[in-house]
C-alpha cells in the first residue's frame, strides 16, 4: 500500500511525550485484546508495552527498529522492541489489533490516504487511536500575518474521512494547550520545530514583545474508531462528537 507524506518536523520531545501519555491514559477504559500493534508518528514504545506487554510492536519509519544501538535501546531502556515493517507487505494487511498514531496526521499532504492505509492494517473489531495538531494551532502566528504550514483539516473533516474509509463508531475530541514564553526567540524555536513555519518566514515575524503576550496555542485533536466486525462497502455519514474521556466500547 502506498502512502504520501511530507517530511516530519522534529516535534519537541516534551510535547510528543505529553500527548502520547494522554492518549495512553484513555486506553484504561477500552476493552481490547492486543497482540499486534502498529505505531507511527512520535514513538514511545514503553507506554504501550507497559499496557500490552505480550504484544508485538511494528512501525514503518526508516531505521526505527534495525540499528543495533536502537535494538539495545528499545530492549533495555523501553523494554519494547519495535520491528521495522513495510506498509506494502501483504502479510501486514488486516493483521493489527491496534493502530496508534501520535502527532502524525497533520504532516501528511493527503490525510485521507493515511486514514485509508490505517484501515487496511486493522483486523475486524480492532481499534485506531490517534492525535494530531488541528488547524487552530498557532493562531497567534496567523494574527501576526504568518502563513501556517499545517493543513486545514478540522476534526469533522477527519471524522468524515474515517467513516468513508470504513471505520465504525468514529469519535473526535479536542483540547487547547497554551504555551507561554519568556522571549520571542523561544517562541520562534517551537514554531519551527512544530512545523508551523519555515526559517525564512520566522525572520519577518512580528509579534507583541510583552512577556504576558508571548503565547502559542496548540489545538490537539484526538480520535478513535473501530473497524466493524464485518467489513462493508456501505459508507456512513456523520460523526459522533463526545468527550474523549467517554471512550468505551460495550460488548
Amino acid at each position: 500500500m502506498s502512502i504520501s507524506s511530507t517530511l516530519f518536523p522534529a516535534i519537541p520531545d516534551w510535547l510528543s511525550l505529553e500527548i502520547s501519555q494522554r492518549m495512553e491514559e484513555k486506553l484504561s477504559i477500552v476493552k481490547l485484546d492486543v497482540q499486534e500493534i502498529y505505531q507511527s508518528g512520535c514513538l514511545y514504545p514503553a507506554l504501550l508495552h507497559k499496557r500490552f506487554p505480550q504484544a508485538n510492536n511494528y512501525c514503518s519509519q526508516p531505521g526505527a527498529g534495525h540499528a543495533s544501538w536502537q535494538r539495545l535501546f528499545f530492549n533495555l531502556m523501553n523494554r519494547a522492541f519495535v520491528e521495522q515493517m513495510s506498509l506494502g507487505d501483504a502479510k501486514y494487511r488486516y493483521a493489527m489489533d491496534l493502530v496508534w498514531s501520535n502527532l502524525e496526521l497533520q504532516h501528511h499532504a493527503q490525510p485521507e490516504l493515511l486514514i485509508q492505509n490505517w484501515e487496511k492494517l486493522l483486523k475486524p473489531s480492532s481499534l485506531l487511536m490517534f492525535s494530531y495538531l488541528g488547524p487552530d494551532t498557532g493562531r497567534e502566528l496567523r494574527q501576526a500575518g504568518a502563513n501556517i504550514l499545517l493543513g486545514a483539516w478540522d476534526m469533522h473533516d477527519v471524522g468524515d474521512a474515517l467513516a468513508k474509509a470504513g471505520f465504525a463508531e468514529p469519535v473526535m475530541d479536542m483540547e487547547y494547550i497554551t504555551l507561554e514564553y519568556e522571549s520571542l526567540d523561544l517562541l520562534k524555536k517551537d514554531a519551527l520545530e512544530l512545523g508551523l513555519m519555515r526559517d525564512l518566514a520566522l525572520d519577518d515575524l512580528q509579534m507583541p514583545t510583552g512577556s504576558d503576550q508571548l503565547k502559542l496555542t496548540l489545538e490537539v485533536v484526538y480520535g478513535h474508531a473501530w473497524t466493524p466486525e464485518k467489513r462493508s462497502s456501505k459508507l456512513k455519514d456523520g460523526i459522533a462528537t463526545i468527550s474523549v474521556d467517554q471512550i468505551v466500547r460495550i460488548k
